[in-house]
């Protein structure tokens, strides 16, 4: 803040002290809120890794089950079943909130005890088990791309509210301090000046009732 833009006055450095505290309030709200985020952060970071780790087993698994169906009943057999599923993908996607920060929510949406629409007359349950296991793969999908979701939201809002804590400390606080700073030497000097003066009005007022006197 420029001292130019104030005025050397009781009032000016009354609101410049207010103003002052406001910036210093606001920086640490500020520094608050990216903790709360840096942690939200960190929480997502990891339930993200445990997730990919659980996605490529379960999907390893489940390629797996469908190799030894393909190999137990022929490619052809298999294909013919799966193609035949009337089943569709389908996602919930909504959205949170975290400290204001809007973070997805995404779920697979499935009907309740899910069944393969194929018949279980000419399949095994090597095909069964990989159904199954695919089922798990979307359901995973879905809160991978939760969890990654979230962890880029929180990220662009810890950038943004670490600029706006770095502008609040390094840049406004300092010059509101200067300016408060500033206004008090000003005042001081004044007041000094007008402490002198008034000395000598009283130096020559005392003079003059002496000369008097005599």
């Amino acid at each position: 803040m420029s001292t130019e833009n104030i005025s050397p006055t009781r009032i000016s450095l009354i609101q410049t002290k207010k103003t002052l505290k406001l910036a210093e309030k606001g920086r640490e709200v500020l520094e608050h809120k990216r903790d709360i985020l840096l942690r939200e952060l960190r929480s997502s970071l990891s339930e993200a890794e445990h997730k990919r780790a659980a996605l490529t087993s379960v999907l390893m698994s489940a390629y797996q089950s469908l190799r030894e169906a393909n190999i137990a009943q022929g490619s052809e057999a298999i294909s013919n079943a799966v193609l035949g599923s009337p089943a569709k993908v389908n996602y919930k996607v909504d959205a949170r909130s975290i400290m204001g920060v809007t973070v997805p929510t995404v779920k697979f949406q499935s009907e309740k005890d899910l069944k393969p629409a194929y018949g279980f007359a000419n399949t095994s349950s090597d095909l069964d088990k990989a159904f199954k296991q695919f089922t798990e793969v979307l359901e995973l999908v879905g809160e991978l791309a939760k969890v990654e979701g979230t962890i880029f939201q929180l990220a662009n809002a810890v950038n943004k509210t670490q600029r706006r804590v770095n502008a609040l400390k390094y840049v406004l606080v300092p010059k509101y301090h200067d300016a408060v700073k500033w206004v008090e030497l000003v005042l001081e000097e004044k007041e000094r000046e007008e402490f002198i003066r008034t000395k000598r009005i009283k130096s020559m007022l005392e003079a003059k009732q002496q000369i008097n006197n005599t």
